[in-house]
């Protein structure tokens, strides 16, 4: 039932919503009517007439929507915008959403939203029309009486964030859920901090907060202080990243190692945790992906939660496969005292201050390793749930990625050094026409390593399909539904579910069919073969006497044909147990016994 449960939250992502009960409002945008508020007003005249979630806003390709003061919405109401999917000119641009370069209203809150946002196809800039940039963000909150706190953002653009104590998304829900697909954090950037503008983040010190899901899939985060940020006790159950790239992260891409029940797969990671290490401060080492931290600080791996949660270390559920970690050799060489250091590194290194000189993040720290790693005396797991595989250290080979070098080389060396400011956003003076409304993008993150080019799930490529590799994207499209049962299945059942399941080629099947495992009984492993005619979801699932699920062996998508299942029962006293194959049509069960 969990995994029923959990797969509905990949469905309710990629649903497109309905709009045959809607009335659709087109807004006008500035230029059209030289008028600022246009999409305000639009808003503010539907919450007046009570009609906000039945409304949906569209704004007009290539158009511009100025800002002239935050857009509030009330209780347990619903706020969509959206607009046409983007062509490939200047004029099929997806419009934009922009602050007034007026110091009058506040920009606190872009949107303050009081219980569901859903946006597509369009590009938020945290700036006014002059490139003069704004400390906002979009708050997606719920109230005493309405829980809520929900937000959907399809191909949505991010763009020169600035936010100090949150995030570009700020949950301020008790039961917050979010999801983001084909979406992209570009330039979330602090002139100062090393460790402000991040995609989504409670806000500091926050309290009486909590995230039920958060899920990231096909999404770019490039030139960014941090991606998402769990503050103590605020932490998320459900936190998913599929096919995303991660490039130019300052500090922590996914902090703390607070999780429940996450996946990380088939994502890059280049150049995250750009300030690295330094042996003398009080961080320690974080690891440049993702860091893992035991419930209990008294265990003897420490670093633990430091407070109290509903669930215990055989309940955790994390996966991390089929990912890639690199840094490029500019920034392992500006982190050192060589030739090519940096001014700090250089001056520490003359002082005799080897300490204080910055490391470059592994991949996984040493407690994470420990976590995903270790294994008791019978050579079992220790955490069964808890697995990485299929981790690389290439060097994609970007064609063109969004770098200002010096200005980020500067900016490193000034947070190492004495934390003055300085902009390090990428190509900072395109938003001062207009706001930068180029299109298309002009930065390209599709890459030439052959191998990467295959090594996702299904051969795909790593890390953000829809944006850069749209052929690629069509492909993936047709077959998600599979790599979705995949992912999840492996995370609520601690094994690659296609790793025990064999096709065996040859003639379709014409019938449904169960075999006898063999042998029977057995211990610990047995074979099991089946045939299917129709092409479709299968389910291949273990219960014991008292119907009582205990184990998945499949449960995905598979091709007409016929398949031998290696089921490994060493997790499992001796008995007699059901297994059941399930599809749409037909539902056949076999009796197993193991004898150990």
């Amino acid at each position: 039932m969990k995994y029923i449960l959990t797969m509905l939250f990949f469905t309710m992502m990629v649903c497109v919503s309905s709009y045959a009960q809607k009335q659709e409002v087109v807004v006008l945008d500035y230029f059209e009517t030289q008028q600022e508020g246009t999409l305000n007003r639009a808003v503010e005249q539907a919450i007046s007439s009570g009609t906000l979630s039945n409304t949906v806003f569209k704004l007009k390709p290539y158009g511009v929507y100025v800002l002239d003061g935050s857009i509030i919405t009330p209780a347990g109401q619903t706020l969509e915008i959206i607009a046409d999917p983007p062509g490939p000119t200047q004029n099929d641009a997806p419009p934009m959403i922009c602050w007034t370069a007026s110091t009058a209203p506040s920009k606190t809150y872009m949107f303050d939203v009081g219980n569901e946002l859903k946006m597509k196809n369009v590009w938020i800039l945290w700036a006014s029309l002059d490139g003069t940039r704004y400390t906002s963000t979009i708050r997606i909150g719920d109230s005493a009486t309405v829980s809520g706190g929900r937000c959907e953002f399809e191909n949505v653009i991010f763009d020169y964030v600035n936010q100090n104590s949150s995030g570009a998304i700020q949950p301020y829900a008790t039961h917050f859920k979010g999801y983001f697909r084909n979406c992209y954090f570009r330039n979330a950037t602090d002139d100062h901090f090393r460790y402000y503008s991040r995609a989504v983040s409670v806000p500091y010190l926050a309290t009486g907060l909590h995230t039920d899901t958060l899920m990231f899939e096909n999404c770019t985060f490039a030139n960014i202080g941090y991606v998402y940020m769990q503050e103590r006790a605020v932490y998320g159950d459900n936190v998913y990243f599929n096919h995303c790239t991660f490039y130019n992260v300052v500090m922590y891409t996914l902090e703390s190692g607070w999780w429940y029940k996450m996946f990380v797969t088939n994502s890059l990671f280049i150049n995250t945790f750009m300030y690295g290490y330094i042996p003398t401060a009080p961080d320690g080492i974080n690891g440049g992906t993702v860091q893992i931290n035991p419930i209990d600080s008294s265990a003897a791996l420490g670093n633990g939660f430091g407070f109290t949660v509903p669930f215990t270390e055989q309940d955790r559920r994390i996966l991390f496969a089929n990912n890639n970690y690199y840094l490029d050799q500019w920034l392992v060489d500006w982190m050192g005292y060589g030739p090519n250091g940096s001014p700090y590194s250089k001056g520490k290194f003359q002082q005799r201050l080897m300490d204080e000189i910055p490391r470059p993040q592994p991949a996984l720290n040493s407690v994470t390793k420990t976590i995903f790693d270790s294994v008791d005396n019978l050579g079992n797991k220790a955490w069964p749930f808890i697995n990485r595989v299929n981790l690389d250290s290439l060097n994609p080979g970007f064609v063109s990625p969004p770098i200002n070098l010096d200005s980020l080389k500067d900016f490193l060396n000034r947070k190492w050094s004495d934390n003055s400011d300085i902009n390090w956003a990428w190509n900072a003076s395109q938003y001062l026409n207009n706001g930068g409304q180029r299109w298309p993008l002009a930065e390209d993150m599709s890459y030439t390593n052959a191998t990467l080019k295959t090594a996702g799930m299904g051969g795909f490529p790593l890390g953000d399909l829809y944006r850069w590799w749209p052929a690629e994207y069509a492909q993936w499209e047709a077959q998600k539904d599979a790599e979705h049962n995949r992912i999840f299945g492996w995370l609520q059942n601690g094994k690659d579910p296609l790793l025990g399941v064999k096709e065996v080629y040859g003639k379709i099947p014409s019938e449904y069919s169960l075999s006898q495992n063999h042998p029977n009984p057995f211990n610990p492993t047995t074979e099991i073969e089946y045939s299917i005619p129709i092409s479709g979801n299968v389910s291949l699932k273990v219960y014991n006497n008292l119907g009582q699920h205990v184990t998945t062996i499949f449960d995905g998508y598979q091709n007409a044909g016929n398949y031998v299942a290696t089921f490994d029962g060493s997790s499992l006293a001796s008995g007699v147990y059901f297994y059941k194959l399930q599809t749409e049509n037909i539902l056949l069960t076999k009796k197993l016994v193991l004898m150990k």
